[in-house]
């Protein structure tokens, strides 16, 4: 369930409309499918009456649209017009860009850079590959941290403090759902130890990733490659793909690699 809004009652500056707003913004994007009023109701813990102002409201406003032949809606692209300033204010992505191209041009996959957002990695910068099997990307894109080559690179560079602190959380998340932390854990000793992260078959059947985290001006990130699992073995990984990220990372400048073994 998306995390409700906050309780205005012991905090007057907090505006629990435009909070209950954006928590259905964010349940829609979450989602990647429409989602009826019924449905937003559930993920919000916001009773019908509620939900129904709010998406008429974000319809005539242009951030959401109600799908043909479908009492459900989704979201248009306005709403790129709310991220795509915060890209473009990450001046690390023109540093980035050119050796995202040539780690692509290089292998032929798909290349890209990703944050950490909450529980989730988010892409924000993608270079798709020319091969035919490559995997696409969408700038914008979001996984989940525990199946992802990105998220586990992250993770696994993140402060210990910080690392705790969103484990536990994770933790929570998975018991709920029914999944066991331990293969995420097992994956974060073994970025630790190599300096890369390296997932196949976790996501879903076919797709795998590796990736290396780095770090500018206080900012954590990943570069990675998703890859086609069927088409790439996991030795071609480890030869071929790491060595080439490894390098890229330690070619941006100021940036360095926060990987690498524990005490």
């Amino acid at each position: 369930m998306t995390k409700k809004p906050k309780d205005t009652t012991k905090d007057r500056q907090f505006i629990d409309v435009l909070a209950r707003g954006l928590n259905v913004l964010e349940c829609l994007s979450k989602a990647n499918r429409p989602l009826g009023n019924g449905d937003l109701s559930r993920l919000t813990g916001l009773p019908p009456s509620s939900i129904s102002r709010l998406t008429y409201t974000l319809t005539e406003l242009g951030y959401i649209r109600r799908c043909s032949n479908q009492r459900a809606y989704e979201l248009t692209p306005k709403n790129l017009t709310l991220g795509y300033p915060v890209l473009a204010g990450l001046s690390f992505l023109d540093r980035a860009r050119p050796y995202l191209r040539e780690i692509s041009e290089q292998t032929g996959e798909t290349a890209a850079l990703a944050v950490v957002d909450g529980l989730h990695i988010s892409f924000v910068e993608v270079v798709i590959g020319t091969n035919i099997v490559a995997v696409r990307l969408s700038t914008g894109g979001r996984l989940r941290v525990n199946v992802s080559a990105a998220g586990v690179a992250i993770v696994s560079a993140l402060p210990d403090r910080k690392r705790w602190s969103l484990l536990a959380r994770l933790g929570t998340h998975l018991k709920k759902r029914g999944e066991d932390i331990e293969p995420f854990n097992q994956a974060l000793r073994l970025c630790a130890r190599r300096g890369y992260a390296l997932v196949r078959n976790v996501w879903q059947e076919g797709i795998g990733g590796i990736a290396v985290p780095v770090i500018w001006q206080d900012q954590l990130m990943a570069l990675t490659i998703p890859v086609s699992t069927g088409s790439i073995s996991e030795q071609r990984m480890r030869t071929e793909l790491a060595p080439i990220l490894l390098k890229a990372a330690q070619s941006l400048g100021p940036v360095s690699i926060v990987g690498g073994p524990r005490p």
